[in-house]
């Protein structure tokens, strides 16, 4: 029973990684911007939550200030994001979303959701509300983990 369990895990582990790569492949925009996955994740996290200090931004992404410093580095080359010091703290510099940036994410969000569409499109409606309920509780089960 043990094995099979590591057989199905190392399957689904596996088409989840060939997936990713797929959504990987659609992150050039039309500026020929090339962005990382965790470069797009980034992004998001700073459209959704707006400006955040450097180790806000580490906290939401999970990855050291290092991780998060270097990523900033090569986004603000870009022209994608842009630090500033705090108003408040000059000592804290808060990063946040340029206007070049939230034109691609604006493309990489419409490019995802198309590839989404065009994949759940001939799955059944039962399916996907099967497929959602899956991933809602393997969220949940990784947001209780990290609660312990």
């Amino acid at each position: 029973m043990e094995d099979e369990l590591e057989v199905y895990i190392q399957e689904l582990w596996n088409i989840i990684i060939r997936i990713m790569r797929k959504f990987r492949n659609t992150t050039l925009t039309e500026e020929d911007i090339e962005l990382s996955p965790p470069q797009g994740v980034l992004l998001m996290e700073l459209s959704h939550s707006g400006a955040l200090s450097m180790s806000e931004l580490s906290q939401h992404l999970e990855v050291n200030q290092g991780v998060t410093t270097r990523m900033v580095d090569r986004l603000v080359e870009k022209g994608l994001v842009k630090r500033e010091r705090s108003r408040d703290d000059r000592r804290v510099v808060m990063v946040s979303v340029s206007e070049k940036g939230l034109k691609v994410i604006r493309r990489l969000e419409e490019d995802n959701l198309d590839m989404m569409k065009e994949l759940l499109h001939p799955v059944s409606e039962e399916d996907r509300e099967v497929l959602l309920a899956l991933v809602k509780g393997i969220e949940q089960s990784l947001e209780q983990g990290e609660q312990r």
